[in-house]
């Protein structure tokens, strides 16, 4: 029997309506980026393996239906280093916290994912990793009108989604990317080639390196402090403190760390002060939002402690995974000093880890670390020869 325009039509519409319901019921259950977080099933959904590849898209989304009191603001850095549930950033487990690092993301997404936080959260604290460098101000309309319009039917009816519980379901036997807290864990369950890794990245330093004399030094001399000549544009930075303070939200801001082998072929290839006049306009701007309140900090934990010249050898490490990214084992250290005031107890060096910079604290932290560095330099010979052989 022949079917009528009017049943297959009517079967159309129904299958139609069937196939968008079980879209939805799958979605919601696999919850493949953690939007709804309360199904997880072992061998089902607990590992989210694709939520590394949207994390751009769906972190937003997380943060205005959490609501974290507490933010760690970066680029992969700190989203690798920084465990959101360190008991310094949840107040010993009062506060909901939430790492908001985003892998790749420059200033300017850092400084967009501030205000956005500000507007749909009610922030108490926030860390926000950065770079010795200009920090200017920008305009976030357009990243904002992004995030705004990825509405809750696209987490359930797109493609993107299907896909993602469908791989999520595949793929359960992978180590998980993410902690359900936005921490990344990247190449963490893989250091079997970090020598490899941190060899091709000094290299490609060297390589790209627009000074042509960049190579070992054969000499620890440095020169003396002298101020900046020319103001770089902090205005982004006075903007964000500002609305921070007005607010009274606790600011902690960090500068990325690196290793020290990256850290020595940086300055041997480049402007070798350049890094501390950017620190001590930083810590002036700090220093004029403060006005005597300490609401803001700036840490600058760069140095030779043991964590920042941890060998790399036979593919044993403990603290980090390349040049710059290191694991929540040293930014658990690096929180207890933020946080505690703890000094690290495992650490040999006579060198600091963790310093709070004033503009004067870094012209004395300037002539310390290159005291600091020739000591290390003299007692550790295998330095500059593992330095050699990485660039070689």
């Amino acid at each position: 029997m022949l079917m009528t325009t009017k049943t297959y039509t009517n079967s159309f519409i129904y299958g139609l309506l069937f196939l968008l319901l079980l879209t939805v019921v799958i979605n919601r259950i696999v919850d493949p980026f953690w939007y709804y977080r309360d199904i997880s099933i072992n061998g089902f959904n607990a590992v989210k393996t694709e939520f590394h590849s949207y994390e751009d898209q769906i972190k937003p989304i997380i943060v205005k239906e959490i609501r974290p009191e507490t933010m760690i603001f970066s680029n992969s850095y700190f989203e690798i280093g920084f465990n959101p549930m360190h008991p310094g950033l949840t107040d010993n487990g009062k506060r909901r916290s939430y790492n908001f690092g985003i892998a790749a993301a420059s200033w300017d997404k850092v400084y967009c994912n501030v205000i956005f936080a500000l507007d749909n959260t009610d922030l108490k604290t926030v860390i926000i990793g950065i770079k010795p460098e200009p920090l200017p101000a920008v305009d976030c309309t357009m990243q904002h009108k992004n995030i705004v319009n990825i509405e809750q039917k696209t987490l359930l009816l797109s493609f993107d989604a299907l896909r993602g519980s469908f791989n999520t379901v595949r793929h359960q036997y992978r180590s998980p990317t993410h902690t359900i807290n936005g921490m990344l864990f990247y190449h963490r369950n893989n250091s079997s080639q970090i020598e490899q890794v941190f060899k091709f990245y000094l290299q490609r330093l060297v390589k790209s390196a627009t000074n042509q004399t960049c190579k070992i030094p054969t000499t620890t001399d440095y020169p003396q402090w002298s101020y900046p000549k020319n103001d770089e544009d902090m205005e982004g930075l006075k903007k964000i403190l500002e609305l921070l303070l007005n607010r009274n939200v606790e600011v902690k801001l960090v500068i990325y760390p690196n290793h020290a082998l990256w850290m020595e072929l940086t300055m041997n290839c480049g402007d070798i002060i350049g890094r501390w006049h950017s620190l001590y306009q930083i810590a002036s701007v700090v220093e004029g939002i403060n006005k005597n309140k300490n609401i803001v900090q700036l840490w600058d934990f760069q140095g030779t402690s043991d964590f920042l010249t941890e060998r790399i050898q036979n593919n044993h490490v403990k603290y980090w995974q390349d040049h710059g990214h290191f694991n929540y084992e040293m930014g658990d250290v690096m929180l207890d000093v933020i946080f505690n005031d703890k000094i690290p107890q495992a650490i040999d060096s006579s060198d600091e880890f963790g310093i709070l910079l004033t503009p004067h604290k870094v012209i004395e932290r300037y002539y310390s670390f290159f005291e600091k560095r020739k000591e290390f330099i003299k007692q550790n010979p295998w330095f500059y020869e593992d330095l050699e052989n990485f660039i070689k």
